[in-house]
C-alpha cells in the first residue's frame, strides 16, 4: 500500500500510546497515512484487520480527554497534521468548507474569515485539534452557548468502515426507514438501528444519537473512531460577522450566578445576545493571572465572566453599549481593573488566551506531580445553575460528609490515610450551558484516588438531577463505567447494536464508549 507506511519501531510507536487524558495503552505498529482523504487505502487496511481480528484505533492529534486515541492492542491508524488554512476549500457562494480529516479546526475557521464567513464551533484545543477529531468527538467549547457542538455544522463525511467499504454521505440523503439507516455497501444493504435523539436542552456528549432531523451521517458525529474512519469532512458555513467580547470580574459570586441566569433567559438584560458566557472562580483567575501577569486580577476579584457576541459588521457601538449596561447593573465595578473590553483583534485573542491559561495550568500541575487530570465534564439542566454551584460548594467544602462515612472508613483502610476534608480544586467553563469543569488538583496519589471517588460522586448526583455525565468531552474509555452505569439497558443495547452492524468484529477503537466485551443484540437487520 504505496500511501500507508507501516512501522513497528518502538520509538515510532511510542508517541502514539498515550493522548492528553495521561492514559497509556499498547499497540504492535503504528500505520501512518499520508494522504488522509486517501478512504479507499484506509478501507482495505481496515478490511484486512477485520478480517484477521485485528484491533485498531485511529489517531491524529491526541487531544481528548478521555483516552479515545489511547490503543488497546494492535495497530494505530495515525495522520500526519495539515497546518493551514489553504488546505481547506471554501464555496462562499454555498457557505460551506471542505478539508481533509487531519486539518486543524483553527485553520477551518481561518479559512472561512478570509472568504468572509464564519464557522463558530472553537473547542479549546481548537489550535491543536483536528477537524475529523473533532467531528468524532462532537467536539465543543464556549460558543456552543449559542451554536451547538461541532456535529451541527456537519454537511458532508467521506467514511472508511471496517468492512473495506467507503461511504460518502451528505446530510439528508439518508432518512431513518422504519427505524433503521440504510446503507448501500458492496456486498448489499445494510440496515442499522437509529439510536436516541440528543437530549434538548442540555449539553451532552454521550455515545451515538441523532440531531434532528436524524439523518444516518449522524451516526458517525460524536462515535469517537468506533464506527468508521473520518476521510474528509464538509462544513456548513455562517455569514461573516464581527465579534464583541468582556472579561467582566465580580467581587459577589452571587452577582455573577445571577447575571448567568439572566442570560440563560429567553430576554437577556438590554437586549445582549451572547454567543458564549464562561466563568472563573477565585482560583481559576488565580492560575490564569499567573500566566497572563499584565492583564492584572484584583485581589477581591472572587468570579469573572468571559462574554462574547457576535454580530452584525457595523453594529460595535450599540452592542457595547448595551454589554456595558448589563454588566454594570449586574454589579461589575466601574473601573478598567474589572471590566475589560478589547478593542481589536489581538485584545480579543489575549481574553481568549486568558481563559484558556486556566486548562493549561492545571494539565501543568498534574504533569509535575505525575499525575492525571481530574476535571468533570459534567452538564446540568440550564435551570439548576444555581443549585450546580450551591453543590459543588457544599462537595468541595466537606468532602467525607459528601461520600459518606462507609467509603471513608474503605478509603482509610486501602491508604492508611483519611479521607481528605477537601482537595484543591479550580472551576471554570461553560457556565452559559450550567455545565462547569470542576478541576480537582490533588497534591498525591492518595489525594488523587479520593478525587476519582468525589468526581464519580459528582458524575451520580449530576446524572440523578437529569444532567449529562459528559457535556462535551465524550466517553472514550475514562467514562464507559459510569456510562453504563447511568445509562438505560435499552439505549446501551441499540448502541451495541449500532456497533456490531458497522464493525462486526468490533475492531475498532476497542474500549471506547462500550465494553468491547459486552454481549450484543444484534437489531442491524442483516
Amino acid at each position: 500500500m504505496h500511501d500507508i507506511r507501516i512501522l513497528t519501531e518502538a520509538d515510532a510507536v511510542e508517541p502514539y500510546l498515550r493522548d492528553e487524558s495521561s492514559f497509556t495503552g499498547h499497540a504492535e505498529a503504528v500505520a501512518v497515512v499520508e494522504d488522509a482523504r486517501d478512504a479507499a487505502a484506509v478501507a482495505a487496511l481496515l478490511r484486512d484487520c477485520t478480517a484477521a481480528g485485528r484491533p485498531v484505533t485511529f489517531s491524529a492529534r491526541r487531544t481528548s480527554l478521555t483516552g479515545a486515541a489511547v490503543p488497546e492492542g494492535g495497530l494505530v491508524i495515525g495522520l500526519p497534521a495539515l497546518a493551514g488554512p489553504e488546505h481547506v476549500s471554501v464555496d462562499a457562494a454555498r457557505e460551506r468548507a471542505t478539508a481533509p480529516a487531519s486539518v486543524f479546526m483553527a485553520d477551518v475557521a481561518d479559512a472561512a474569515e478570509r472568504a468572509g464567513l464564519f464557522f463558530p464551533p472553537d473547542p479549546t484545543s481548537r489550535k491543536t485539534c483536528s477537524l475529523g477529531g473533532a467531528v468524532a468527538c462532537n467536539a465543543s467549547g464556549a460558543r456552543s452557548f449559542r451554536y451547538g457542538p461541532t456535529g451541527a455544522f456537519v454537511e458532508g463525511l467521506t467514511v472508511a468502515l471496517a468492512t473495506g467499504d467507503v461511504l460518502h454521505m451528505t446530510r439528508g440523503a439518508h432518512p431513518p426507514v422504519d427505524g433503521h439507516f440504510v446503507l448501500r455497501l458492496a456486498s448489499g444493504e445494510l440496515r442499522v438501528p437509529v439510536p436516541g435523539p440528543r437530549r434538548a436542552g442540555i449539553k451532552n456528549a454521550l455515545g451515538y444519537a441523532t440531531f434532528d432531523p436524524p439523518d444516518a451521517i449522524d451516526l458517525f458525529i460524536g462515535s469517537e473512531g468506533t464506527l468508521g474512519y473520518i476521510a474528509d469532512v464538509t462544513v456548513r458555513l455562517l455569514p461573516g460577522v464581527e465579534v464583541f467580547a468582556a472579561l467582566a470580574l465580580f467581587r459577589s459570586e452571587a452577582a455573577a450566578l445571577d447575571l448567568v441566569a439572566a442570560l440563560q433567559s429567553a430576554a437577556p438584560p438590554h437586549g445582549v445576545e451572547p454567543m458564549s458566557v464562561e466563568w472563573f472562580d477565585r482560583r481559576a483567575l488565580s492560575l490564569a493571572a499567573a500566566r497572563h501577569p499584565r492583564l492584572g486580577v484584583p485581589d477581591d476579584a472572587v468570579a469573572g465572566l468571559l462574554v462574547e457576541e457576535a454580530h452584525a459588521p457595523g453594529a460595535a457601538d450599540a452592542v457595547m453599549e448595551r454589554w456595558y449596561g448589563a454588566l454594570l447593573e449586574a454589579g461589575v465595578p466601574e473601573a478598567e481593573a474589572y471590566l475589560r473590553v478589547p478593542t481589536n483583534h489581538a485584545q480579543h485573542e489575549a481574553l481568549r488566551d486568558f481563559r484558556h491559561a486556566v486548562p493549561e495550568s492545571v494539565n501543568a500541575l498534574a504533569r509535575q506531580r505525575g499525575l492525571r487530570k481530574l476535571g468533570t465534564d459534567l452538564a446540568w439542566p440550564r435551570p439548576m445553575l444555581h443549585r450546580m454551584a450551591a453543590l459543588y460548594h457544599e462537595v468541595l467544602a466537606d468532602l467525607p460528609a459528601a461520600v459518606g462515612p462507609a467509603v471513608c472508613d474503605a478509603f482509610e483502610i486501602a491508604h492508611g490515610r483519611p479521607f481528605p476534608r477537601t482537595l484543591d480544586a479550580a472551576t471554570f467553563g461553560h457556565v452559559g450551558d450550567s455545565h462547569l469543569h470542576v478541576n480537582l488538583l490533588p497534591a498525591d496519589a492518595v489525594e488523587m484516588a479520593a478525587g476519582k471517588i468525589v468526581y464519580d460522586h459528582l458524575s451520580r448526583l449530576c446524572a440523578a438531577a437529569g444532567g449529562a455525565i459528559s457535556g462535551e468531552h465524550g466517553i472514550g474509555k475514562a467514562k464507559r463505567p459510569m456510562l453504563a452505569e447511568t445509562t438505560t439497558p435499552d439505549a446501551l443495547a441499540t448502541m451495541r447494536a449500532i456497533k456490531h452492524a458497522l464493525d462486526p468484529a468490533g475492531i475498532l477503537c476497542r474500549g471506547n464508549i462500550l465494553d468491547a466485551g459486552a454481549k450484543v443484540d444484534d437489531r442491524s437487520g442483516r
